[in-house]
């Protein structure tokens, strides 16, 4: 191959390795990313609930597994089935959603471990307090889906974690309502417009 055409090559692959190699920004779906949590009632029962209002934005780089995650919870959008228990758990004794409406976790380190991507490590905020937290990988995957003849790009998974709840202020009711919370979380993101 003649050194001008080798070298006009090279500069074309080179223009288009860093739009190949660039992170993704995804947003999450509401519709198919939802946020469980679990404590347990006298040490016999799980109290179990979930967020109705959820918000959040990916950022992943599959070539390098670099990644973060900004989510969102409208702690208003508490749902245990129980009417009475979300009003408890809205007040000031638990979310004061009035005055603290969001948690936040920022999650800023994807873990790899053989190609795979295995934990995300971040801060999580409750009620003005800001700590770590370890999202564990229970699956994920991105890739290309197909639903009724549309196709999209998705990146999905779920994740699970446990915190101490006194670790931001919330000690209403201990130790009858465990201090340890466990957190299921499901979350599905497209590609932002």
């Amino acid at each position: 191959m003649p050194r001008r055409a080798l070298a006009a090559l090279i500069a074309a692959v080179g223009a288009w390795a860093p739009a190949w190699a660039a992170p993704t920004h995804y947003t999450v779906d509401p519709t198919h990313t939802s946020v469980y949590f679990g404590a347990s009632h006298f040490d016999r029962t799980m109290v179990r609930g979930r967020f109705n209002k959820l918000d959040g934005r990916v950022i992943y780089d599959p070539a390098t597994g670099a990644g973060s995650i900004d989510f969102t919870i409208d702690t208003e959008s508490v749902d245990t089935g129980n009417g009475s228990l979300d009003g408890v758990l809205r007040s000031p004794q638990f979310f004061d959603s009035q005055n603290i409406p969001v948690a936040r976790f920022q999650g800023n380190r994807f873990v790899m471990e053989g190609g795979k991507l295995v934990a995300v490590e971040g801060q999580f905020s409750l009620l003005g307090v800001t700590q770590p937290l370890r999202l564990e990988v229970d699956r994920f995957s991105c890739g290309r889906v197909v639903l009724f003849g549309i196709g999209r790009n998705v990146c999905g998974g779920d994740f699970h974690a446990t915190m101490q709840r006194s670790a931001f202020g919330m000690t209403r009711f201990l130790p009858d309502v465990s201090d340890t919370v466990t957190l299921q979380i499901s979350v599905e993101a497209t590609p932002a417009p």
